[in-house]
């Protein structure tokens, strides 16, 4: 598998959603992607711990970009659903998703991914995407 170049992804106004958590996709290539961010107080809650859905957009993010990364020209793909487990609290450190295709079929296909912080497993998560023409 040829490694993409990440720095399209990465230009800013490319990912509005990714520019604004504070996504960097730093490994991509068809079927993987791999994705991390900053966390700290910025992202938290009240409860002081950082929010749950930062890891979700984070991984929803990373599955996605490996799926994109498979398609012809004039196609996307979007979530149908995803679920994803939450194995550890987060205060700060860095972030970082993978996310694999296990099976990718013409509509549909099938992602799994984990996330970690500062190398810890925090999420682990599975998801279902659709596959169709760019709108």
């Amino acid at each position: 598998m040829a490694v993409l170049d990440t720095s399209a992804i990465n230009s800013p106004g490319f990912n509005k959603y990714a520019g604004l958590m504070g996504i960097r996709f730093v490994e991509w290539e068809a079927g993987r992607c791999v994705a991390e961010l900053d966390a700290g107080p910025h992202l938290h809650h009240p409860g002081g711990i950082v929010h749950g859905g930062v890891a979700f957009g984070l991984i929803d993010s990373a599955m996605a970009h490996a799926i994109i990364a498979t398609l012809d020209d004039g196609m996307n793909c979007s979530t149908i659903e995803l679920k994803i487990s939450y194995l550890s609290a987060v205060r700060e450190g860095l972030m970082r998703a993978e996310a694999t295709i296990l099976k990718k079929g013409r509509t549909v296909a099938f992602v799994e991914g984990k996330v970690e912080c500062d190398g810890k497993l925090v999420a682990t998560a599975t998801a279902s995407f659709a596959i169709h023409p760019l709108r």
